[in-house]
């Protein structure tokens, strides 16, 4: 888990990765790579995340956000191609399941501590 500090916001973020790579049937034209979970101090994870995707192999920048209540990205501005975020917002549902399963996984499971207690 990655740790930053927003001295700008007053927040003690963590950041937490979860795999999406083969987990996922994404669009053709990007690859899903990972989510990152944030966490804030106390408060356990947000309802936001962001998903970050790779176009011709190459891993972008900016990835896209998505609200985890919902299972809908909410921002998919750098996506130009026709049909594209339609197809997007398809797999948002699943990828919140997937996000959600780990969290539920991670509070059951013997000797693993949750999000939320990890600081």
């Amino acid at each position: 888990m990655k740790h930053i500090v927003d001295n700008v916001n007053k927040m003690d973020l963590r950041i937490k990765t979860l795999d999406l790579a083969g987990r996922v049937p994404g669009p053709d034209s990007i690859e899903l790579l990972r989510v990152e979970l944030h966490y804030n101090g106390e408060y356990g994870p947000l309802f936001m995340a962001r998903v970050r995707y790779a176009r011709d192999g190459v891993e972008q920048e900016n990835g896209f956000p998505i609200d985890l209540h919902k299972g809908a990205f909410v921002a998919t501005v750098p996506i130009q191609e026709a049909g594209l975020e339609e197809e997007l917002q398809k797999i948002g549902p699943e990828i919140a399941r997937i996000v959600y399963e780990d969290l539920a996984e991670s509070r059951r499971t013997p000797g693993i501590p949750s999000f939320a207690d990890q600081g």
